[in-house]
């Protein structure tokens, strides 16, 4: 049984340890922490974090182990502001009463009652395109991606706000990206360890300032930017939006049926005395599923609109099968037939990971692998690693959706593909993203061609999601009026 710090260093380190490697040039040195093999130490300031990167290892962690780890104390810092104490960011009790109470919602009976919405979002913004125009397609999924979750979530015409709300949400995350490898955070966590270590320890007549001053400590305060009139204001300007619609949903019981409306009606079977959330509560949830349930489908699609251009076999095998499709809108039946074009969904969000890396804490002293690791460890697991892991995938950085037929997954590994993560904390809005993907995609290439210039490599943007750098630049050729499959709605 090893320690820690008996498992290999990722060189290229200081005296300081490897933060500017992770914040200047985060796919690069995960290049490296993946080759130091499949337990990888590095350092931020004194203090060890182990990386675990192969699909094996990334299984004990989020799957088999999960218990024994909570999301990583630097994550609930760097979305304070914007996610609360929303089910991405909250832990023990309050975490699991929320997954309870939401899970239902996002089961794929539940959700497939929104394909149409996906199919007729698109469609709208298609309808804007003009044949001959140059485009962004990064914008253009963004914008419809926040379409189809304003509408699912809310029942609101969001599109139209699409690039003011993406703005604040560009500023809002900016901050997480600034902050994520920064010394400030690494002291904030370890002023936090502090308190906690010594919580059993405090005098009776000091327990109230304790836990005054911890709770203090709950907001990040010493980051850089949290104080910016941009960021406050940015946060102000979701808040708004959200608390708006709660108001009228408060106003006006019943008369929706949107997600919003059944978090705000959502009780506990297992808890009679639960009430209901408050107003803050499903603000933290409706912004956390906001974020989260935009943004990963938009940057997937944008990516998968450039591997397409990069791979012409591949696009007119899904050119083919969106062909195929009868008139009119696609629905959730029709979506089932995408076999194709699920694929490609896939290996894009396989090479482009939307969160390239997953940051555990342990609760207490837990093995993984042939590593003892105290509690209060630090962990990573990374998709960007783990979904280069070469004998696991061959060939990794090929584009080739073939990976993911029936029987190609079934014989890898689990955990080896881990776009939404895995285990209990796996993203709850995975089968609403899988459904959504191939939809959007099918409605935007049965109507148009999206002419991308297959010479121009495009660099993935580490931000809050692994967006493509400077966009998605594309020439719109339309194969038919948009219209004609709104008509058949």
């Amino acid at each position: 049984m090893r320690a820690l710090n008996d498992v290999p260093e990722v060189p290229g380190g200081t005296r300081l340890g490897h933060g500017h490697l992770f914040k200047d040039d985060r796919l690069s040195f995960f290049a490296e922490v993946g080759a130091t093999g499949p337990l990888a130490r590095v350092r931020f300031l004194r203090r060890n974090v182990l990386f675990v990167n192969t699909p094996e290892l990334a299984h004990e962690v989020l799957v088999e182990s999960a218990r024994a780890f909570e999301k990583s104390p630097g994550i609930r810092l760097l979305l304070h502001y914007v996610g609360g104490h929303g089910l991405f960011t909250s832990e023990g009790e309050l975490w699991r009463r929320q997954r309870r109470l939401m899970a239902p919602l996002f089961q794929p009976n539940a959700i497939a009652r929104y394909a149409r919405q996906m199919h007729e979002v698109a469609t709208r913004v298609l309808s804007e395109l003009r044949d001959g125009q140059q485009v962004d397609l990064a914008r253009e999924t963004t914008r419809i991606a926040m379409g189809v979750v304003g509408k699912a979530l809310f029942d609101a015409d969001t599109l139209t706000e699409a690039d003011e709300l993406g703005a604040a949400l560009t500023t809002a995350l900016r901050f997480v990206d600034d902050n994520a490898a920064s010394s400030r955070l690494l002291v904030h966590i370890a002023a936090l360890d502090l308190l906690d270590a010594v919580r059993g320890r405090v005098p009776a007549r000091l327990r109230d300032a304790h836990e005054r001053l911890r709770a203090a400590f709950e907001e990040p305060f010493v980051l850089e930017g949290a104080r910016s009139g941009a960021h406050r204001a940015a946060i102000a300007r979701l808040d708004r939006k959200v608390m708006e619609m709660i108001a009228d949903r408060r106003r006006h019981p019943g008369e929706r049926d949107d997600l919003l409306a059944r978090l705000l009606s959502a009780r506990d079977a297992e808890d009679a005395s639960f009430a209901g959330m408050t107003d803050k509560q499903v603000r933290d949830e409706a912004v956390t599923l906001f974020i989260a349930g935009h943004e990963t489908t938009a940057t997937s699609l944008a990516w998968s609109f450039y591997l397409l251009a990069r791979h012409p076999g591949w696009r007119a095998k899904v050119q083919a099968e969106v062909d195929a499709l009868p008139p009119g809108p696609i629905d959730f039946a029709q979506a089932a037939r995408l076999d194709v074009t699920l694929r490609v969904f896939k290996e894009a969000m396989r090479i482009y990971p939307p969160v390239e890396v997953l940051a555990r804490r342990s609760l207490e002293p837990v093995t993984i692998g042939d590593v003892r690791l105290p509690s209060r460890s630090i962990l990573f697991v990374s998709p960007w690693i783990v979904h280069r892991h070469a004998p696991t995938w061959p060939d990794p950085e090929r584009f080739d959706p073939d990976r993911f037929l029936p029987a190609a997954e079934a014989a890898r590994p689990r955990s080896a593909w881990l776009p939404f993560g895995a285990g209990p904390r796996v993203c709850i809005g995975n089968h609403f993203a899988m459904l959504e993907g191939p939809i959007v995609l099918a409605t935007l290439m049965r109507a148009a061609r999206f002419d991308i210039d297959a010479t121009r490599t495009i660099e993935p943007e580490t931000f809050a999601t692994l967006r493509p750098k400077g966009g998605v630049p594309a020439v719109v050729r339309l194969r038919a009026r948009p219209g004609d499959l709104a008509e058949t709605a």
